[in-house]
C-alpha cells in the first residue's frame, strides 16, 4: 500500500489552518458569550435604574386619596414597544400600566428582583425588574415592575453570530493563503538543498546553496549543507591527490625496475655486473615496501584499524637508543646532535609507533638539515603529559606550507625531496602515530631559522617507567 505523499507545506498550512480554526472559534464563542453577559448586565442596570427614578417621583397623595398608585405625573421617556412598566398591589392587581405588556397576569407573582417572562410563538422574551413601592412609615403599599423587551439583544447576538460564521472562514482561507506563502518561503532553502544535492555528482562537488537569509534553522541547515559539500569537496580532492601521488610514487620505482631489468638483459655481464645491478635492484625493491607500508598504515588509520598494543613506554631510554643510531647519518654529514632529555620520562603507548613516530622525525631532521648543521632534541614533562621537540638548522619553511606539512605526499620542496628519496608520507604518517596516542604535534619555522616540530603526549599519572629495548632500524 503506497503511503499518501502529501507536501510538506501543504500539511503545514493545513495544520496552520486548523489550529487557526480552532482558535478562532473558541475567541469567537467566548467574545459571544462575553458581548451577551454584558448587555444583558447593562440591561439589567437599565431598568434598576429606571424602577428606583420612577418610584421616587411616585405621589403618594394619590394612594392615600384613592388607594392605588399611578403614572399620571410621570413621562416616560422609552419606546412603548419594547419597555413597560405596571403598578400593581400585593395581591397582584394591576393599578396602572405603560407600553407593552400592558395587561395579563402572565408577569408572573411579585418578587424583588430580576426575572425572564418567555414569550410564546413569535413573541420575544421580557426581562422583568420588580421593586417594592414603601409609604413613608416603610410599608410595602404595592410593586413597581419594569420590563424590556429581549428582541434587540437576541438580534444584536444573532447578527454578531452570523458575521463571525461568515468572518471565520474568510479569515481562515487568508490565513491558509498566507500560511502556504509563508512555508513556500521558508522551505524554500530545503528545495535549494534538494536541487544541489540531486546535481552533486563525484566529478563536479563545487555547486553551494550560498543561502542568504535570516540565520534561523532553515538557514543554519543551508549553512550547514554548504559546510559539509566543502568538507566532502576536500575529502574528495585530498583522496584524489593521494590517489594521483601514490600511484607516481608507486610507478617511479617500478619504471627504474623494468629499466635496470632491461639493460641487465640487453648484454652479458660480468658476475660482479650482475651483482651491483642487483643490489640496485633491491634498493628499489626496499622503497617500494617502505611506501607500500606507509600506504597500509595510513590505510589503517583512516579506517580505525590499527591494532594498538599500549603499554608504558620508557620515552627517555627510547629516545637516547634512537639518537646514537642516528649519530653515525650525522657524522657523514658532520651534523652536531645535541639532546635535553629529562630523566625518567615515561608514557603511555604502543612501543613500534612511537619508535617510527620519532624516527621519522630524526630521519627528516637529518636529511634536511645541510652540512655543518644541527638536530637538537629536547624532552621533558609538562602538566598531563610529556613534550618532546625536534629541531634542525637549515633554511627552514615558508609560512605558506605549514599548514600543509602534515598532509599526504605534500612536499615543501619537491626538488629537494624527489632527489632524497623522501615519499611525503613521514610527516603524515607521524601526525596520525601522535592523534591515535591522543597528543598533538605542531611545526615552527622561520625562513633561514630552521625548523622546530613540537609532540605532546599525554600520560597517565599511575603508569610506572617500563624500559623496552629497541630493535636496530626498527618501523622502517
Amino acid at each position: 500500500m503506497n503511503d499518501l505523499r502529501i507536501p510538506i507545506r501543504v500539511r503545514l498550512t493545513l495544520w496552520y489552518v486548523l489550529l487557526m480554526g480552532i482558535t478562532f472559534t473558541a475567541l469567537s464563542v467566548y467574545l459571544l458569550l462575553r458581548f451577551e453577559n454584558n448587555l444583558r448586565n447593562s440591561m439589567d442596570r437599565s431598568l434598576q435604574i429606571t424602577a428606583v427614578k420612577t418610584i421616587a417621583a411616585l405621589d403618594e397623595e394619590d394612594y392615600k386619596e384613592t388607594g392605588k398608585l399611578t403614572f399620571d405625573h410621570i413621562n416616560p421617556q422609552w419606546e412603548p414597544s419594547d419597555f413597560a412598566m405596571r403598578l400593581v398591589s400585593n395581591q397582584g392587581e394591576t393599578w396602572d400600566s405603560y407600553g407593552a405588556l400592558q395587561s395579563g397576569p402572565e408577569w408572573g407573582a411579585p418578587i424583588v428582583g430580576f426575572s425572564t417572562l418567555t414569550g410564546s410563538g413569535e413573541m420575544p422574551d421580557w426581562r422583568i425588574f420588580r421593586q417594592p413601592v414603601l409609604d413613608s412609615t416603610g410599608q410595602v403599599i404595592g410593586w413597581l415592575e419594569a420590563a424590556q423587551s429581549l428582541e434587540t439583544l437576541d438580534k444584536t447576538l444573532d447578527d454578531l453570530t452570523s458575521q463571525l460564521l461568515f468572518g471565520i472562514p474568510l479569515m481562515l482561507l487568508f490565513a491558509g493563503a498566507g500560511g502556504y506563502f509563508l512555508a513556500n518561503r521558508a522551505l524554500s532553502p530545503v528545495e535549494q538543498i534538494t536541487d544541489t544535492a540531486q546535481g552533486i555528482h563525484l566529478q563536479d562537488l563545487s555547486k553551494r546553496i550560498h543561502y542568504r537569509g535570516a540565520m534561523d534553522e532553515v538557514g543554519r541547515l543551508a549553512q550547514t549543507f554548504d559546510r559539509m559539500l566543502a568538507r566532502l569537496q576536500d575529502s574528495f580532492e585530498r583522496e584524489r591527490r593521494f590517489t594521483s601521488d601514490a600511484a607516481h610514487e608507486l610507478r617511479t620505482p617500478l619504471t627504474v625496475l623494468k629499466g635496470q631489468i632491461e639493460v641487465a638483459l640487453n648484454r652479458v655481464r660480468s658476475p660482479a655486473e650482475y651483482e651491483n645491478k642487483l643490489r640496485e635492484l633491491l634498493a628499489q625493491v626496499e622503497r617500494l615496501i617502505r611506501l607500500s607500508n606507509a600506504l597500509l598504515f595510513l590505510s589503517r588509520s583512516d579506517q580505525n584499524r590499527v591494532d594498538l598494543k599500549p603499554a608504558d613506554v620508557d620515552l627517555t631510554g627510547l629516545l637516547g637508543v634512537l639518537l646514537e643510531q642516528f649519530q653515525p647519518l650525522a657524522d657523514e654529514k658532520s651534523l652536531r646532535i645535541s639532546a635535553q632529555v629529562a630523566d625518567g620520562l615515561s608514557v603511555r603507548g604502543d612501543h613500534d609507533l612511537l619508535i617510527r613516530l620519532f624516527m621519522n622525525l630524526l630521519e627528516n631532521a637529518v636529511r634536511y638539515t645541510p652540512a655543518d648543521g644541527e638536530v637538537q632534541v629536547s624532552a621533558g614533562k609538562e602538566a598531563g603529559g610529556v613534550r618532546v621537540e625536534v629541531y634542525n638548522s637549515g633554511a627552514g619553511i615558508s609560512s605558506e606550507h605549514l599548514p600543509h606539512l602534515f598532509e599526504r605526499f605534500y612536499r615543501a620542496d619537491k626538488a629537494r625531496s624527489s632527489q632524497s628519496g623522501g615519499s611525503g608520507l613521514g610527516l603524515a604518517i607521524a601526525h596520525e602515530i601522535v592523534r591515535l596516542h591522543g597528543g598533538e604535534i605542531t611545526a615552527h619555522s622561520e625562513p633561514g631559522r630552521g625548523a622546530a616540530f613540537t609532540i605532546f603526549l599525554p600520560v597517565r599519572e599511575n603508569s610506572q617507567p617500563h624500559v623496552q629495548r629497541l630493535s636496530p632500524r626498527h618501523g622502517q
